[in-house]
């Protein structure tokens, strides 16, 4: 005669594994909810629907040499499909930033939406006001009206 609990037991793994794999499931949707509303929150990944109407603008020059020889800055970096990020270019070799209130924009956040990942195929050297920058990493340098900056993009062998 068999035993009333024999067979409930590979029943009750499955169960358990279902219901593991759905709390597992419910984890991944609600990081992904997380992340995505605060990325939106992020200025850095706002839209500027007029960037010509916000009251925090300025505009910094850079210069961009590249294995030796001058680099242009193009324009429309950070412009794409209707999306105006905060830092963007419309000129050639000019960093434009416009958003709403006062925020500490980077040349990081400037370099990610012009080089992306094509950043780390370079030894790179940034200026400031002619200056070298050597303390800390270059892409925290924060962006500021009656700033030039020069970087130099070396290739890496």
């Amino acid at each position: 005669m068999p035993m009333a609990f024999e067979g409930s037991k590979p029943r009750s793994l499955f169960f358990s594994m279902l219901i593991l794999a759905g709390l597992i499931g419910g984890a991944v949707l609600a990081t992904s909810a997380f992340t995505t509303y605060f990325r939106s929150q992020d200025p850095v990944n706002q839209c500027i629907d007029d960037p010509e109407s916000q009251p925090f603008q300025l505009s910094v020059p850079i210069t961009v040499i590249e294995d030796g020889f001058p680099a242009l800055v193009p324009k429309g970096v950070g412009i794409k499909d209707d999306c105006i990020r905060p830092v963007h270019t419309v000129v050639e070799n000019v960093i434009q930033v416009t958003y709403s209130t006062p925020y500490d924009f980077t040349l990081g956040h400037f370099l990610y939406y012009w080089l992306g990942n094509d950043l780390l195929q370079y030894d790179t050297k940034v200026y400031v006001n002619g200056a070298p920058h050597t303390e800390g990493d270059f892409r925290d340098i924060v962006l500021e009206q009656g700033h030039q900056i020069r970087i130099e993009f070396v290739s890496r062998n």
